[in-house]
């Protein structure tokens, strides 16, 4: 299995598995850009209302990139899978998910969680189930 999705299924299986009440998860995924906030120490930039999230959460600051562009690291934290082993490693792929697997919400779903992405659906793969 892959470490990126053995880790996303710890985290799950953790925070599942705290007494209750279960813990409520907010995943913001932002896209195009690097520390340029300022819960990351960025002077100049101005981001008030994720900075009183970070400050209440985690900040994570050993983190990169599976993919040099924005589609298939979309890919990757969707999936718990790396681009390149589901042949989405290039912009626009639309390639078929993988059958047998679940989008990281699907496993969120399966554990009673309500999930919403506001119609964002550019993970550079085809719907699992939607071909």
């Amino acid at each position: 299995m892959n470490p990126i999705r053995i880790a996303l299924l710890l985290l799950v299986s953790g925070l599942v598995s705290v007494a209750a009440p279960r813990p409520n998860i907010l995943w913001l995924t932002s896209e195009d850009h690097g520390v340029e906030m300022g819960c990351y120490g960025d002077p100049v930039a101005t981001t008030p209302n994720v900075d009183r999230l970070a400050a209440r959460g985690i900040i994570y600051t050993r983190v990169w990139s599976c993919a040099p562009v924005c589609a298939p690291s979309r890919t990757t934290l969707i999936s718990g899978l790396y681009a390149t082993s589901t042949g989405s490693e290039h912009m626009r792929s639309l390639v078929p998910f993988p059958s047998g697997k679940q989008m990281f919400p699907q496993l969120l779903q399966a554990a009673g969680y309500h999930c919403s992405n506001n119609a964002r659906e550019d993970y550079n793969l085809a719907k699992p189930g939607l071909v």
